[in-house]
C-alpha cells in the first residue's frame, strides 16, 4: 500500500533550493469549479478514499473527523479525537489510520468512516503525521522521530524512532512501495530524507540531501515530489534526490499531489498550478475562490480519477474546493408535487437543481394526465436554479410530473418524477355494532360489524380491542377491505370490560372516521369444597357432607389481577333464613387462588352455605362489573 500523507495541524514556514519562478497561467479554470463550506475548525490532513469515494479530513481543534462525499456534502461525522492530525490510507483495503496525539494511539476507520479499531501506544509516543510504506503504517513525533505501528502479534504497539534521520520538528512524510520520505516543514534549510523501509528488513535511510525549506511531498510516477518556499518545486530521484525537473510555480509552495496518470499539483497560498507528466509548465492555474488560503498539505487528486480537491480556510471557516474537475460532476434535481389537488383548484409544483448546475442548460419538465402529456415550466436551468408552476386539473385521476436534465460533458443526466391525485373530497360514515346486550358473562365471545359508508378510493377498515387495564395493550383484531356491503365483521373474547373502535384512515378525499363501543363484562369468581365424603341432595339442593371432625378445605379462583380481593360470605340456615355467621375480604395471590380452612366445632345437622363475590373497585380494580359467585352447600354429620 501506499499513499501521500500530509502534515496534521503543520504550519510552518519551508525552505527554497530551487530560483524562484513567475507563475504561468495558461487560461481560464474548468467550466467545472465549486466549493463546499466544512463544518470545521481548524485543518489537518485529507484523505480521498476510491473504495468508498468519500474525503476524510481530520480537524485538530475540534478532535473531529469528517468524511465527505466528492460533492463535499458531510456524510459522517466522529468526534472524541483529541488532536487528531495525520491521515494515512491502505489502499489494499481502503482502511483509513488516524494519528490522534493527545491520546497515544492511531485510530483505525471503515472506508464508510465508521471507526473501527484503536491502536494506543504502551510508552510516551505522541504519533502526530502518518505514511503508509512496505506495508505498514509510519507516523511522525513532535521531536522529529519517526516511528512504525507493529499491528501484528498478541500486543500491538506504536514503535519510536524506527527510522532514524536527525530531524528535529514533526515530519512531513509521504510513502510508495517500500520507500518513506520525510522532511522538517520548518527547517530553513532543510533537508529530504529517503529511507527502505521494506517489511521483515531494518527501516535504512538510502539518500539524503538538501532541498530548500520543504513544506511538502509526494511520489508519484517513480519520482519524489518536492514543494516549497522561494519557488521550490521539483522533481528528483528517490535514489539520490538529484534534480529530475523543476516546475514552475509559485514563490512560496506549501502542497503537492501527485494523480494516478503522473499529472502534478503545486498549491500556494491562493492558487494551485497543474503540470502534465512530464511538463514543466502549468498547463492549467485555478484560483483559490475562498476568503480564506489553501491550507499545507490541503490538495488530492481522487484515486484513479481526475478530480483534484483542496481546502482553504482562515480563522474557522473551512471549505472544500473542487479544482477544474474535467470529470462529469453528479447532478440531482428536487421536485416537490402536493399529496392532492382538489379537482378544478390551483396547486403549486415546485423544483430545485439542487446540485450546482450552470443557469442556461437546457432541461425538459412535462406533466401527463389521462388526457396526454405535454412540456410545461422552464426549458432551461434558471439563475437561481429553482422553478415554480402553477397548476388547475380539469379532470379526476393521477397527475404526473417529470423534470429531465440531459447533462452535457461537465454534468450528468439528472431525472426525477412525482404524482398526485386529483378528485373531490368526501365525507363518510363508519358505525360499530357487537352482539349482546347489558353486562356480558366473563369469556363471552362477542361478534363486530363495522360498517363503512362511500369513500374515494380506500375502503379498508380496522377493528381494535382495548381491554380495560394498563396490564393488556390495545390490540388489532382485523384489517380488511370493506365487502360491497361496507361491511368488515370479526369476534373477540371478553374477559373483562372492553372499548372497542373500527377505524377507517382515510385516502386522499376522505377524512378518517373512528367508531367506538364499550361492553361491560363479569368476571369469573368460584369456590369449591374439599374433604367431604360424599355429596348428596337435601331439599333438591345439593349438600357436600362432612364428619364433624374434618374442617372444610375452601378453594377460591378469580382471573390474577394484581391487588385482587374477593369477599367470602359464609352463612348459616336458622329453619326460617339464611343469617350470616362469618364475612371479609382476602387477597389472591399470583395465581388468582386463595386458599381457606374452617376450623373450629361444627355442630351436626347445621346447613351452611359459602360464596365469593367480586365487587367492582372494592375488590382492588375496575376491570370487571360486580360479579356474584355460586353458592357452595355443606353440612355436618357424626
Amino acid at each position: 500500500m501506499s499513499h501521500r500523507i500530509v502534515r496534521a495541524a503543520l504550519s510552518a514556514a519551508l525552505v527554497a533550493g530551487s530560483t524562484a519562478l513567475v507563475l504561468s497561467v495558461s487560461g481560464p479554470a474548468h467550466a467545472v469549479d465549486l466549493t463546499a463550506p466544512l463544518p470545521i475548525t481548524s485543518f489537518g490532513d485529507i484523505v480521498v478514499n476510491p473504495k468508498s469515494q468519500l474525503i476524510f479530513i481530520s480537524d485538530p481543534a475540534a478532535g473531529k473527523l469528517i468524511t465527505t462525499n466528492y460533492a463535499g456534502v458531510v456524510q459522517k461525522t466522529t468526534d472524541k479525537l483529541p488532536s487528531i492530525a495525520g491521515l494515512a490510507l491502505d489502499e489494499e483495503d481502503g482502511d483509513v489510520y488516524a494519528a490522534v496525539p493527545d491520546a497515544k494511539a492511531i485510530v483505525v476507520f471503515k472506508p464508510d468512516g465508521t471507526r473501527l479499531q484503536t491502536f494506543t501506544a504502551t510508552g510516551n509516543v505522541r504519533p502526530v503525521s502518518l505514511a503508509a510504506a512496505g506495508d505498514r503504517i509510519w507516523f511522525g513525533e513532535a521531536d522529529g522521530g519517526i516511528g512504525r505501528l507493529d499491528r501484528g502479534g498478541d500486543e500491538p504497539d506504536l514503535v519510536p524512532d524506527a527510522v532514524s534521520t536527525g530531524l528535529t520538528a514533526t515530519p512531513v512524510l509521504t510513502g510508495s512501495g517500500s520507500l518513506l520520505a520525510a522532511a522538517d516543514p520548518a527547517a530553513t534549510p532543510g533537508t529530504v530524507a529517503v529511507a527502505d523501509v521494506a517489511p521483515a528488513t531494518p527501516a535504512v535511510v538510502t539518500a539524503q540531501a538538501g532541498a530548500g525549506q520543504a513544506k511538502a511531498l509526494a511520489f508519484g510516477a517513480g519520482r519524489l515530489l518536492v514543494a516549497g518556499s522561494q519557488g521550490l518545486a521539483r522533481a528528483v530521484k528517490p535514489a539520490d534526490l538529484s534534480t529530475i525537473q523543476n516546475y514552475t510555480a509559485a514563490a512560496d509552495n506549501n502542497t503537492v499531489a501527485v494523480s494516478s496518470t503522473g499529472s502534478v499539483a503545486v498549491g500556494s497560498s491562493k492558487a494551485v498550478s497543474v503540470f502534465a507528466a512530464d511538463s514543466a509548465t502549468a498547463t492549467k492555474q485555478f484560483t483559490v475562490r475562498t476568503a480564506g488560503v489553501l491550507q499545507p498539505g490541503g490538495l488530492a487528486w481522487q484515486p484513479g480519477g481526475p478530480r483534484l480537491f483542496g481546502v482553504s480556510g482562515q480563522a474557522g471557516q473551512f471549505d472544500l474546493q473542487i479544482f477544474g474537475d474535467p470529470a462529469v460532476l453528479a447532478t440531482k434535481v428536487g421536485l416537490t408535487v402536493p399529496a392532492k389537488a382538489e379537482l378544478g383548484k390551483t396547486v403549486t409544483i415546485s423544483g430545485a437543481f439542487t446540485a450546482p448546475i450552470p443557469a442556461g442548460l437546457p432541461v425538459t419538465i412535462t406533466r401527463k394526465d389521462a388526457a396526454g402529456s405535454r412540456r410545461v415550466g422552464p426549458t432551461t436551468v434558471p439563475a437561481n436554479g429553482k422553478f415554480t408552476i402553477s397548476d388547475k386539473p380539469t379532470r379526476t385521476g393521477t397527475v404526473t410530473y417529470t423534470v429531465a436534465f440531459a447533462g452535457n460533458g461537465d454534468y450528468s443526466p439528472a431525472t426525477i418524477t412525482k404524482s398526485f391525485g386529483v378528485g373531490t373530497t368526501k365525507t363518510t360514515t363508519l358505525a360499530l355494532a357487537r352482539s349482546g346486550s347489558g353486562v356480558l358473562a366473563y369469556g363471552t365471545t362477542v361478534t363486530l360489524t363495522a360498517k363503512l359508508g362511500p369513500t374515494h378510493s380506500s375502503r379498508v377498515v380496522e377493528i381494535w380491542a382495548d381491554p380495560f387495564g394498563a396490564d393488556q395493550a390495545n390490540r388489532l383484531v382485523r384489517k380488511a377491505t370493506a365487502n360491497s356491503q361496507g361491511v368488515v365483521t370479526t369476534t373477540f373474547k371478553v374477559t373483562r370490560h372492553t372499548t372497542f373502535s373500527a377505524i377507517y384512515r382515510g385516502d386522499l378525499f376522505t377524512g378518517a372516521r373512528t367508531a367506538t363501543t364499550t361492553v361491560s363484562v363479569k368476571t369469573s369468581v368460584t369456590t369449591s369444597i374439599a374433604r367431604s365424603y360424599k355429596v348428596a341432595k337435601i331439599g333438591g339442593v345439593s349438600y357436600h357432607h362432612l364428619r364433624k371432625t374434618v374442617n372444610p378445605y375452601i378453594t377460591t379462583k378469580s382471573p390474577a389481577v394484581p391487588g385482587r380481593k374477593v369477599y367470602l360470605q359464609l352463612e348459616y340456615f336458622n329453619g326460617t333464613q339464611w343469617k350470616v355467621w362469618q364475612a371479609g375480604w382476602f387477597g389472591l395471590n399470583t395465581y388468582g387462588n386463595l386458599y381457606n380452612e374452617l376450623s373450629g366445632t361444627h355442630t351436626p345437622g347445621v346447613k351452611y352455605r359459602l360464596r365469593a363475590i367480586y365487587l367492582y373497585a372494592k375488590s382492588g380494580d375496575t376491570l370487571n362489573a360486580t360479579t356474584y359467585g355460586n353458592y357452595q352447600f355443606f353440612t355436618f354429620t357424626n
